[in-house]
């Protein structure tokens, strides 16, 4: 629409210059004319153009705010693996002694000096240390400070234990048979007698004691009322 009507004025203004021009009027004022028209023209038709092409401007101008980007966070929950099982393994049974072991089976040792305890032949027996033993006899028995009958001492009644230190005496020729064991007073005695005899000799006088099991490894033996040596 606007192209049109400026091609119109120019076509008006270009016939009205040449009515009123004069021979006496250079041609180059309206060749002059007609240029400074198409200039104006050709700016108005660019105006018109640039109405439809023109990126309109914001009124306000926003800050362009720039996201920093945001870290990802991984959590790792372990698995639980499967957790061996621990088997238990059988229980141990001690080993419960209801015999004295044989002669034969100790190994010779030497007492210390001056101690009197080298009377015949001391044997120590490893599977008895530390053992725990039981008076049986009805009477009691005596507690010898060396392994003879010749020397007395004090009288330990029935039911009284000792521990035994694994250490055995015999004496060939007097036939006697005595075991070393520790009192509750913490001292160390001799308790026995003549080898064979089920009042003396310690493996009849003295039972195994296992006072942590709740049941006694074998029956209390009948108790006999002997006279005292």
């Amino acid at each position: 629409m606007e192209k049109k009507r400026s091609f119109s004025l120019f076509l008006l203004l270009f016939m009205f210059l040449s009515g009123c021009s004069s021979s006496s009027q250079e041609p180059n004022f309206i060749l002059t004319v007609v240029a400074g028209t198409q200039t104006a023209a050709a700016y108005q038709t660019d105006a018109a153009e640039s109405l439809y092409t023109r990126t309109p401007t914001p009124s306000i101008l926003r800050a362009t705010i720039t996201l920093q980007p945001t870290a990802t966070v991984y959590v790792f929950v372990p698995t639980p693996s499967n957790t061996p099982t621990m088997t238990p393994s059988a229980t141990r049974t001690p080993l419960i002694r209801t015999e004295w072991p044989d002669w034969k089976t100790g190994n010779v040792i030497k007492m210390p000096s001056g101690s009197g305890w080298n009377i015949g032949t001391n044997k120590k027996f490893s599977s008895l240390t530390g053992l725990m033993v039981m008076v049986t006899r009805r009477n009691g028995v005596r507690l010898r400070p060396i392994p003879s009958k010749a020397i007395g001492g004090p009288m330990e009644e029935p039911g009284s234990a000792f521990t035994l230190t694994g250490v055995m005496n015999k004496d060939p020729e007097r036939v006697w048979l005595f075991a070393q064991v520790i009192a509750v007073n913490g001292k160390t005695y001799w308790v026995g007698g003549s080898e064979g005899d089920e009042n003396t000799d310690p493996t009849h006088a003295l039972r195994f004691y296992y006072p942590n099991l709740t049941a006694s490894p074998t029956p209390s033996p009948t108790l006999s009322q002997t006279p005292t040596p």
